[in-house]
């Protein structure tokens, strides 16, 4: 299986990572982002394992990393990232963004 990223799913890492740096120094951001490569490994690892959540889009499964939520898809052979929240944002209407940008 091979590892797939949204282009909404990059502007978020990207985003992640800009406040880490900005808020706890660069030592934080080089952690949390390795922490979150990890936790991409264990899905790839294992998908099935993670909760489904059809309510926000079809296939989609979560994952919680730190105050982040992983939302992800498998189709065919290949785990697409869609997107990397944190826990208090409204998931459908950031989804619904992304679609309205489509």
């Amino acid at each position: 299986m091979t590892l797939d990223f949204t282009k909404a799913a990059v502007s978020d890492l990207q985003s992640i990572r800009s406040y880490t740096l900005e808020r706890w120094g660069a030592e934080q951001e080089q952690s949390y982002l390795d922490a979150l490569w990890q936790k991409f490994e264990e899905i790839l690892a294992e998908p099935q394992r993670w909760r489904p959540r059809d309510d926000l889009f079809p296939d989609c499964q979560i994952a919680a990393h730190g105050k982040h939520v992983i939302l992800f898809r498998i189709e065919n052979s290949v785990l697409q990232i869609v997107r990397v929240l944190h826990g208090a944002m409204d998931f459908p209407r950031h989804l619904q963004e992304d679609s309205e940008a489509d």
